[in-house]
């Protein structure tokens, strides 16, 4: 069977760590929330809020070619992901940059 119904309202993190063709570790972290949004639609299901989503899904998940789908941890855990990250000796981590805070090919004229 399927879980049913809504995700509750909680901090989240969102990440995925993948391999490259070519053997190159690369992640990305986002720390947001699950909204309590009703969402009338089946299936576990739930409304994402990450600060600067737009930004970061131009910048990261296209620019760098991330699939579609990513990790969700119930909590703010982006300080110990990035900490185990660095351990693994993962040179490219990405993250949901603030408002202000340019991504290497971002247009500071926007």
């Amino acid at each position: 069977g399927t879980l049913e119904g809504d995700i509750a309202a909680s901090k989240i993190t969102f990440f995925r760590l993948q391999s490259s063709a070519d053997t190159k570790l690369k992640a990305y972290i986002a720390q947001g929330e699950i909204l309590p949004v009703a969402t009338h639609s089946f299936g576990g299901i739930g409304v994402f809020a990450i600060p600067e989503m737009g930004r970061f899904y131009r910048h990261v998940l296209i620019s760098k070619n991330y699939p579609h789908h990513g990790a969700v941890a119930f909590s703010h855990v982006g300080k110990a992901l990035y900490t185990v990250f660095q351990y693994l000796g993962i040179e490219d981590v990405a993250f949901n940059q603030p408002k202000g805070m340019l991504y290497k090919d971002e247009n500071p004229f926007n």
